[in-house]
């Protein structure tokens, strides 16, 4: 037992030295570049540069998969960050969403017969050795209980949150590294965020009511769908719910060849999601392409069998699940309002009162970027994503047209928690609709909710939703 203690903790030191090793060998790199254009001039290192970023981020994509952990799902959550990184960093993390490695079948095994207290072969009929499913924290098994139902079990790496305490360690030094060619970057919310956030994924239990509380929200829609979860087969770190199946949602050819039109799947899952985060207050945060599947409707009558196949679809994975604090939902609502009625001042207060103006900041730094930004989200021509230009959007692009400094919006602006978990969810929705028809303006199958949750029964709704209907792909005029 103490052999086994200490060779543990040893592989954890081996780990910290590894990641180490990667994060410095990256910084050394740059420290080299940014020398060499003080010397030559950027004009002449551009290129060099550019070089850099694609050497760097392929070298910290290989060593994130080989360290696995924290490391996979830090990578994961990095490659949203669209306005901070270089194109060539965002490239290589977004490939490490299905990248991951699974573990060894007797590691499995072990871990769910001491979470179950049980043998493997007493707790189900059947187990599928090979994983259908490998993530940064655990995996998936496809097993058939001894009442003969088909269930996936989910089953956490053993030690991962010793693990996850040393790579968050490791990470808190890296971002203290950063602020030193980012001052201003706040770092200690940044890593309390994602350590939060990371953790909250360790707890299977809560996963499990969390799928639930969900579900209970969809009662009434016999087109969308959730696992059972099987109580008597799991723990905080084992969870088995009833197995599911269906078309991978980004299976366009499969969904085709059931009937199935691509934006019928589009308008469903955006107004789900919309449901979720402007009426329940509690949605699903993590629109991965592996967390759905889709099957076509069940026909109720003759007559509806005639019709066009309706999709139908599920929801999986419920480690990543936020709520909506009232303030904070306020707050966005005002927004809301302000940005469907061409109100600078509204957006600003509705900012403010979600939590992202910093104490003590510049308020007219903070205004100046917002206007800023919503001018460029008002001539925003959304037909099709393809040819939307998120370079538009890029921050170092922006600060000179602000005539800010970074160190200025940094002390101006402080990310909510909430936000994080929003943007993140409208970033992966919004890229998962492009992927499945990039010319489908997807967010106009949820503007009935935005409408209802910013006016409720105002009379505005219905001018506001006909300026949309007619046709235009921006903001709508304020009604009168």
């Amino acid at each position: 037992m103490m052999l086994g203690a200490f060779r543990f903790r040893l592989s954890l030191a081996r780990r910290s030295v590894r990641a180490g090793w990667l994060f410095s060998g990256i910084l050394v790199r740059y420290l080299l570049v940014l020398a060499l254009r003080r010397v030559l001039g950027a004009s002449r290192t551009d290129p060099l540069l550019e070089r850099t970023h694609r050497t760097c981020a392929a070298r910290a994509r290989r060593g994130f998969l080989a360290l696995e952990g924290v490391y996979v799902k830090v990578g994961q959550v990095v490659s949203m960050l669209t306005g901070f990184l270089p194109d060539a960093w965002l490239e290589e993390l977004e490939s490490m969403q299905d990248a991951v490695p699974p573990k060894p079948f007797d590691v499995v095994s072990t871990r769910v017969e001491q979470e179950l207290g049980d043998r493997l072969d007493r707790c189900f009929a059947a187990f599928d050795p090979v994983p259908v499913a490998s993530a940064s924290l655990g995996q998936v098994h496809l097993a058939t209980l001894p009442d003969g139902t088909p269930v996936a079990v989910k089953v956490q790496y053993p030690g991962i949150d010793r693990i996850v305490d040393t790579d968050l360690a490791m990470i808190r030094v890296v971002l203290k590294v950063i602020t030193l060619f980012l001052p201003g970057l706040r770092v200690e919310r940044i890593h309390a965020d994602l350590s939060d956030v990371i953790r909250e994924e360790l707890v299977y239990t809560q996963e499990g009511l969390n799928c639930e509380a969900i579900a209970a929200n969809f009662a009434d829609n016999d087109r969308v769908a959730f696992p059972e979860i099987v109580w008597n087969h799991t723990t905080e770190r084992v969870l088995t719910q009833t197995r599911m199946g269906g078309m991978k949602i980004t299976d366009v050819d499969a969904i085709r060849g059931a009937g199935i039109e691509p934006r019928d799947v589009i308008e469903l899952l955006v107004q789900t999601y919309f449901k979720q985060l402007l009426v329940d207050g509690l949605y699903h945060a993590d629109p991965h392409p592996g967390n759905f599947f889709v099957n076509p409707a069940r026909t109720a009558s003759a007559e509806e069998a005639l019709l066009p196949t309706r999709p139908a679809i599920t929801f999986l994975d419920f480690g990543a699940v936020a709520r909506f604090p009232d303030v904070f939902k306020d707050g966005m609502r005002t927004v809301v309002f302000g940005y469907m009625t061409r109100d600078d001042d509204k957006v600003v207060d509705g900012m403010k009162q979600m939590g992202f103006a910093a104490s003590g900041g510049d308020e007219q730094v903070f205004r100046r970027a917002v206007r800023h930004y919503m001018d460029k989200l008002l001539h925003l021509d959304i037909r099709d994503f393809t040819k939307i230009d998120l370079a538009e959007f890029d921050v170092w692009r922006n600060l000179d047209e602000m005539k800010v400094s970074f160190r200025d919006l940094t002390r101006a602006f402080e990310v909510p928690r909430n936000w994080f978990y929003v943007e993140r969810t409208l970033g992966l929705l919004l890229g998962l609709c492009a992927r499945l028809d990039p010319s489908v303006d997807a967010f106009l199958y949820g503007f009935p909710y935005a409408v209802e949750f910013v006016f409720g029964g105002d009379s505005r709704l219905a001018a506001l939703w006909g300026t949309v209907q007619s046709g235009t792909s921006q903001a709508p005029e304020a009604a009168q």
